[in-house]
């Protein structure tokens, strides 16, 4: 839809709105005057039957009272009239009103008793009317109550007849804007905006010499014909300057890639300073000690050669953990259950646990199957758990859940393994470090920092990734996103517990093995 017909009808609604409003407001008015001018007149007519009637009453010459309210009825505007005593019942009637309508009325006995006009509207004899419902004496301290009915008709007709004219104005006004925008837009905004769409085609095929011819009127658009050629005249140079700018951008890309790589090598060579500079201090001096006590004791000579060789191989540890930082996996995928999984990790970590007083629950294992390298995703679990541990000194709960599959990434279903535990949580400004390379909150000789580097190293390679939050109560909670089996998709949606996955019983009532099992079961960090 062209700019031009679409403006028409946006103004053509608009206005139509307008006065569909205002004729809509005029209709309520003319209505509620209509109402009230009714309102008026049957309140100045019931007061003076009342009037006539009371005194009729008051004189004793009831039979004058049914001639006064049908001399009353010939009136067009009034519909009839009713008379009732004070138990509702009518007892005069004009001549227009029906059997039907003389029935005993609840609310002239109201009206009859608490003296207080009532105002409604009736239908009598199958036409709306409106009813006014007014005390009246009966004489001889008798109350009662009579009835003024005068037709609504009236009002309806007169409404016609107003929302005749209203439309018949607003179809007329309508083709007059119609007319009129339609000749302003041809000629001083469709013409314009042509030349400039073909100025704007034009310089999209090339063409910086064309210019666009500028109205004669000093409007907005001849202000945008002028803007127009001045953006024509300056776009070769403006391409020379972006050219020359993008390899400026280029060049400095490279620049800072150089030295970002530079930041990384620094910090990474700091570290590994840090890390080995230790054990190689200790190595040095128990060297030197076995050097200036050359006749010293054979037991001070085995350990300081014991001290010797347990740093050398932390430093071949911390060189073996960074060649497994750098170096890329050879994944062999296998389709692996979370069951066996977790409970292989379990069984390493019982006698650590039951040492240290913690709790080992395997809250939830859901029948999953895993697309993993079991054995790399084995030790980046349990290296998670061992990390839970630490942070239990004093004992408590670790809690290993797995859910099914939840999340859809890149066409790949993923399900996750949590770890939580309660113990003294993360620091807030320690949860952006945690997987950088050499960041530790250990103790000197605890801990290289490289454990959860690799960790998240080895869920990348898989494409998965790892998480680490606080919990909202206390400790932390870290949650591995692993892939799904192709083989496990179809039954995502009956996820059933894996047999031999119920909670475990406090570490305490865990079989503890024995040290020379544990030593030779006892997994090697990561």
């Amino acid at each position: 839809m062209r700019t031009s017909t679409r403006l028409i009808l946006i103004l053509t609604v608009l206005v139509g709105l307008i006065m569909a409003a205002g004729g809509y407001y005029r209709l309520r008015q003319r209505e509620t005057f209509l109402q009230r001018m009714l309102q008026n007149e049957m309140h100045a007519q019931a007061l003076t039957l009342q009037i006539a009637l009371e005194n009729v009453f008051r004189a004793g010459r009831p039979q004058e009272a049914q001639l006064l309210i049908d001399s009353l009825s010939q009136n067009p505007k009034v519909f009839g009239v009713l008379v009732f005593d004070e138990t509702g019942t009518a007892v005069l009637a004009s001549s227009s009103m029906t059997a039907e309508n003389r029935q005993q009325n609840e609310a002239a006995r109201s009206v009859a008793t608490t003296g207080i006009p009532t105002e409604r509207t009736r239908r009598f004899n199958n036409e709306e009317v409106a009813s006014l419902l007014t005390p009246l004496s009966l004489g001889a301290a008798r109350r009662g109550a009579f009835e003024l009915a005068q037709p609504t008709s009236f009002i309806k007709t007169e409404l016609a007849l107003a929302r005749r004219d209203i439309t018949v104005v607003t179809l007329l006004v309508f083709a007059a804007i119609l007319l009129a925008v339609l000749a302003v837009m041809r000629y001083s905004l469709v013409q314009p905006i042509r030349a400039l769409v073909r100025g704007a085609a034009a310089l999209g095929r090339g063409d910086l010499n064309y210019r666009v011819p500028e109205p004669r009127q000093g409007s907005e658009l001849a202000q945008l014909a002028r803007e127009f050629n001045r953006m024509a005249d300056s776009l070769a140079e403006q391409r020379q300057t972006a050219e020359r700018e993008a390899e400026r951008r280029l060049k400095l890309e490279r620049e800072l890639r150089d030295t970002e790589r530079l930041a990384a090598v620094g910090r990474l060579a700091a570290g590994v300073a840090h890390e080995i500079g230790t054990p190689l201090n200790v190595i040095d001096a128990r060297a030197e000690q076995l050097l200036e006590r050359v006749d010293a004791p054979l037991p001070i000579r085995q350990r300081n050669l014991t001290i010797i060789r347990g740093q050398i191989e932390r430093i071949t540890r911390i060189v073996r953990q960074l060649l497994n930082l750098a170096r890329p996996y050879q994944l062999h995928r296998t389709p692996t259950a979370a069951g066996p999984l977790v409970a292989g990790v379990v069984e390493l970590l019982e006698a650590d646990a039951a040492r240290q007083q913690i709790e080992l629950v395997i809250h939830k294992v859901e029948n999953v199957l895993f697309d993993i390298d079991s054995e790399l995703i084995h030790q980046v679990l349990l290296n998670v758990c061992q990390n839970g541990l630490h942070a239990m000194p004093d004992g408590g709960r670790l809690l290993i859940a797995c859910a099914g599959p939840l999340l859809l990434r890149n066409g790949q279903r993923f399900a996750s393994i949590s770890v939580r535990d309660t113990g003294t949580g993360i620091a807030p400004e320690h949860l952006m470090h945690l997987f950088d390379p050499f960041f530790t909150t250990k103790d000197i000789g605890n801990g290289t920092g490289l454990g959860l580097a690799v960790s998240r190293r080895i869920v990348e390679e898989h494409g998965g990734w790892i998480t680490a939050t606080n919990n909202a109560t206390r400790g932390a909670q870290f949650t591995l996103y692993l892939p799904v089996a192709k083989e496990a998709v179809a039954e995502a949606a009956t996820v059933a517990e894996v047999p031999g996955t119920k909670e475990l019983q406090p570490s305490a009532g865990i079989k503890q093995r024995k040290p020379r099992e544990q030593a030779a079961q006892a997994p090697q960090p990561v």
